[in-house]
């Protein structure tokens, strides 16, 4: 592997010439620069860009850390960081919690230890994960962002969407449509989680419509029991499915049941992935902003890099995507 002194024997200039070079400390002769980029060319040389940062005590890397990213939903918020720290020349790591093997501890000491200038936490709406171990990352005085996770604030920065008003915006639409029963389906979300939505729903309508059914997908299965059948023995016209994929899941049950999607039961999924979009029916959604809550957190992550002032807590606006199954 080529050295500096490679570089400055075949440029024909002093070693220490060629260092400040690199590190933009002086400005250099045309014919010079002409003659240290050939030789970097021709020998293939490639900067230590590590022993750079730990002279600097400076990184451009900054970690992402979530539960698993074979997911949409995450996919779509880590596309988000990445595009955004990419325009400002800085470098995403993702660290994968359940493929770790690693505690919160031991994760968080890695990220030390690979000198990485920012942490953006991602988890599901009630993911208490890292929220005690992070007091070490602030300790250390790495800038933190915890991201998808609507909880008080506690002195690091917080960017989540507004679920009540998403059970606000899901039932308003519902409504719009006509539908007078409505009834929430959802995948094991823990009560205080769910409780956001069903305020949200409360509020629609000035509290002319009674309460929504709730329906729980049990483990391992796609539905609920009989989910049908129990739509329709409540006269449930309008259902709002906390999960892209339990949302496509209940259209085909609908359909192989011949109950006609928007006139007999409209549907509408939390969420706006690809999933959506190429289902049959296309599927209506409340669109968290996903990509938008990822691009907020590498802002949010950069501004205290740069020790800018952000906003302690950024809550992202929902809004409706009208589709084909409402």
């Amino acid at each position: 592997m080529a050295t500096l002194k490679d570089i400055a024997k075949h440029a024909n200039v002093s070693a220490c010439t060629v260092s400040r070079y690199l590190n933009s400390n002086i400005v250099v002769k045309k014919s010079t620069e002409a003659r240290i980029q050939q030789a970097i060319k021709e020998l293939g040389y490639i900067p230590n860009v590590v022993a750079k940062a730990l002279k600097r005590n400076e990184t451009s890397n900054v970690a992402v850390i979530l539960p698993k990213i074979n997911n949409l939903y995450y996919s779509e918020i880590t596309s988000g960081i990445s595009q955004t720290l990419s325009r400002h020349h800085y470098n995403l790591f993702v660290y994968e919690v359940d493929n770790q093997n690693l505690n919160e501890d031991d994760i968080l000491q890695l990220m030390r230890e690979n000198m990485i200038a920012g942490i953006i936490f991602i988890g599901l709406f009630s993911d208490k994960s890292f929220q005690e171990s992070i007091q070490n990352v602030l300790e250390w005085e790495i800038p933190v962002v915890y991201a998808n996770r609507s909880i008080p604030y506690q002195g690091f920065p917080l960017v989540y969407p507004d679920l009540v008003k998403a059970g606000k915006l899901g039932a308003e639409h519902l409504y719009s449509k006509g539908k007078k029963k409505l009834a929430i389906v959802h995948k094991h979300l823990p009560e205080p989680l769910l409780d956001y939505f069903i305020e949200g729903f409360g509020q629609a309508g000035n509290g002319s419509f009674e309460g929504p059914l709730i329906m729980v997908i049990e483990e391992g299965k796609d539905l609920p029991d009989n989910c049908v059948f129990t739509l329709l023995e409540n006269k449930i016209d309008g259902v709002f499915v906390l999960n892209e994929l339990s949302a496509i899941y209940l259209t085909k049950a609908l359909h192989k049941s011949d109950i006609r999607i928007v006139h007999d039961i409209a549907v509408l999924s939390l969420g706006n992935s690809l999933m959506s979009e190429i289902s049959t029916p296309e599927l209506s959604c409340v669109d968290l902003q996903n990509r938008e809550l990822g691009v907020i957190s590498a802002e949010m992550i950069l501004g205290q890099i740069r020790k800018q002032e952000i906003e302690p807590v950024t809550v992202l606006e929902p809004l409706i995507i009208q589709r084909n199954s409402t």
